[in-house]
């Protein structure tokens, strides 16, 4: 497709590209390939089958809740007792005087553009005033507020929640007041909905319209059909991210309230509304998905946050996309026990790029990323790559464009310098993921990280041994294809390449499945595939200290030193790393023996650890952070040839650098008798810096002499003269 607007080279088309353009080569989203037009199929005949289930999206309506809705407000007082910092007590309907009062101690609407916040009367013409400039005295007016949100809870398909109804602002519409079709931001907390309540207004026009799929289908007049909007109060409810407009108002004022609805903080009282039929045939669908159906994908109708999920989890969803989660969850909970699935948030993201080829876009490259989240809101990280292969279902039979359409969010770039135009199209939807639990350890290892796959054994528990040394094998492999990426990207750079780490979390849960296994098979293989390949071992540490107390020094000793060598990279280019070994095995060496009793790991480690002092650049071992440890263990040491073995490093060294050494001796002497033999041996290397100052501070043979030629001293003759 040629994205120009007319024939002059380099004259570009503002306008967004279709999706038939942007996936012209039949290569969709995450895996999918087709027409534009043809209907999205799941894979498998399981997954196909869960898909049809869960029904078209009409079918659902009622245990989704209504889109929008609104109508007279006959719980709430006709006269609110409207109070407003600055006017007074407001009158209904607005009379023009006080219109005139009222606007002008209100700020004009702002509204947001992406991160912006912007001002432009085409896009939006009205006044505003924040909740706390607002006062309504009714006391009836509290009360009517709860029994409408009530009615709100039962048409948004939450009954039986207490949603709560906080003020937003207050909004003042005049002649050619208007709001062009937007969406909501999220205002508060756990916010769902958007509540307009229009106080008794006598005006012409300003109709509240809803679109849903691109097409108006709800419009809400506020009374003035049946003559009642300047006499009743009148209230419109709709989904935080439905789109909808204001139009404008021809004559006239309308004032109105803005709540946000949102879901209380504690939402394990949601009262739901279960199908049990749908649920009984989930749950049959679920335990007859056979080991090709690795997963499947839920795409999500509605819009959501990263703040919203991570704040609420799987009580953010809203709508049909709420009913039918939970039509699965409830499904699951009937499977078979060993076909039970768990479930994850993945917020999808896939880039399209494309380049300027003389007149025509060309594609240059598609990249994908999956941001994870449990069900509970935690968020494991992103994982990113060409290419994700994800089995999407498709309850509303829409077609590969429909599915993606209104999606996509389109980025130019024009001529830079001798760099051709770019254009590239990021296209984002949230959606839920599921796979078999019995999968979970291998699926998450994949597609997400080592923690999110720790959380999956431990969900498995009890764990066969084989299992877990299936794990360690497989966290082994993941660890050292993430390093040889880092390394991947710094060939030819003198910067350090970033080093592989583990949360605490997984640290500590696999330190729990290895104490409880009691197989030193199992430590060992952990000590060869995994420490050894985790360059930043910082939260590693306690695992080591308590594998090495509860096992025998024995069996799984040389694992454990072996884990702890400092690794020199060579790049997948040949070149070698230009860097030394910095030290860092040997403060993980000290790190570890800190945390254990005397015995033979303790006096291993401390050898190896001194081993690693000697080999290391006399620069880097006076600068290291554990030489205060390395000292102090040494010197607690029964082994002479240890002591002996470190000093002799230091008496070869340039005394030049032993200051901070002479220095922590000085905190040593204390506790040392003067007929000590570690007390001759401090002294040996503290007597070499002692000989090396005296000669930075022998005799001067040239006589001191100084003067001062432009000197004058008028007052002093005699110095003067000389």
């Amino acid at each position: 497709m040629m994205w120009f607007d007319d024939d002059e080279y380099g004259n570009y088309d503002d306008s967004e590209p279709t999706e038939a353009a942007v996936f012209k080569s039949g290569n969709w989203p995450f895996g999918v390939t087709g027409k534009p037009d043809n209907a999205l199929v799941p894979k498998g005949a399981v997954c196909a089958q869960i898909s049809n289930i869960l029904g078209p999206e009409e079918e659902q309506e009622e245990a989704a809740g209504e889109y929008s809705f609104g109508g007279q407000a006959e719980s709430l007082p006709v006269a609110p007792g409207l109070f407003v910092t600055g006017v007074g007590s407001i009158a209904l309907p607005l009379c023009p005087e006080q219109a005139d009062k009222l606007i002008a101690i209100c700020d004009k609407s702002p509204f947001g553009r992406k991160l912006d916040t912007m001002m432009d009367e085409n896009v939006r013409k009205s006044w505003q005033l924040a909740p706390d400039q607002v006062d309504v005295k009714n006391p009836l007016w509290s009360s009517g507020l709860d029994k409408l949100s009530e009615t709100v809870a039962d048409r948004l398909g939450y009954k039986g929640v207490p949603l709560q109804c906080k003020l937003y602002k207050l909004l003042v519409y005049g002649e050619g007041g208007h709001f062009v079709k937007h969406q909501d931001t999220e205002k508060e907390d756990g916010m769902i909905a958007t509540m307009v309540v229009q106080l008794p207004s006598l005006h012409e026009g300003g109709d509240l319209v809803v679109y849903r799929g691109g097409e108006v289908k709800h419009r809400h007049d506020f009374g003035k059909e049946d003559g009642t909007a300047a006499y009743l109060p009148h209230y419109a409810v709709h989904y935080a991210d439905a789109e909808h407009a204001l139009e404008k108002v021809t004559k006239g004022y309308r004032l109105v309230l803005i709540y946000s609805i949102c879901l209380p903080s504690n939402m394990r009282g949601l009262e739901r509304n279960p199908d049990m039929s749908k649920s009984e045939e989930l749950g049959a669908a679920i335990s007859c998905m056979g080991p090709d159906e690795k997963c499947f994908a839920l795409l999500l109708a509605h819009e959501y946050t990263e703040k919203s999920i991570t704040s609420m989890g799987s009580d953010a969803l809203k709508g049909i996309d709420r009913a039918r989660v939970e039509s699965l969850m409830e499904g699951n909970g009937l499977a078979d026990s060993a076909k039970k699935l768990q479930f994850f948030f993945a917020a999808l993201t896939h880039d399209a790029s494309f380049y300027d080829a003389g007149g025509d876009w060309e594609e240059d490259k598609h990249k994908e990323s999956i941001t994870w989240y449990s069900f509970r809101g935690k968020k494991y990280g992103t994982t990113s790559k060409t290419v994700f292969d994800l089995n999407f279902l498709n309850p509303d039979q829409d077609t590969l464009a429909q599915i993606w359409e209104e999606c996509g969010e389109s980025t130019f770039e024009g001529y830079l310098g001798n760099e051709g135009a770019t254009r590239k199209t990021t296209y984002s939807r949230y959606a839920v993921v599921a796979w078999p639990v019995s999968r979970g350890m291998e699926n998450t290892l994949e597609f997400i990280n080592a923690s999110a796959a720790i959380e999956a054994l431990q969900a498995q528990k009890p764990v066969a041994p084989e299992t877990l040394r299936t794990f360690i094998n497989a966290v082994g492999d993941k660890v050292m294809e993430t390093q040889a990426a880092y390394l991947r990207e710094q060939a030819y750079s003198y910067e350090e390449p970033k080093k592989v780490s583990v949360s605490v979390e997984f640290s500590r849960a696999l330190s729990e499945f290895l104490a409880e296994a009691n197989d030193t098979s199992l430590v060992n293989l952990f000590f060869d595939k995994v420490c050894s390949n985790v360059r930043n071992k910082d939260n590693v540490i306690p695992t080591i200290i308590a594998l090495v107390r509860k096992y025998n020094w024995s069996d799984i000793g040389e694992a454990v030193l072996n884990s702890l060598k400092e690794k020199i990279e060579t790049t997948s280019y040949g070149y070698r790393t230009m860097k030394e070994a910095s030290g860092s095995a040997m403060v993980d060496k000290l790190q570890v023996l800190h945390g254990l009793d005397d015995g033979p790991a303790k006096q291993a480690l401390l050898k190896f650890a001194v081993n690693d002092a000697v080999n290391l650049r006399d620069v880097h071992l006076v600068a290291s952070k554990g030489l205060g440890a390395l000292w102090k263990w040494t010197l607690q040491s029964s082994d002479e040839n240890t002591i002996e073995t470190l000093a002799k490093k230091f008496k070869e060294m340039d005394p030049a650098l032993l200051s901070p050494i002479v220095d922590m001796f000085s905190q040593q002497f204390g506790h040392l008798d003067s007929s000590d033999e570690k007390f001759a041996v401090l002294a040996s290397v503290a007597a070499v810096r002692i000989q090396w100052l005296k000669t930075q501070v022998g005799p001067n043979e040239t006589p001191f002499t100084w003067e001062m030629p432009n000197a004058a001293f008028p007052d002093k003759a005699r110095i003067q003269a000389a």
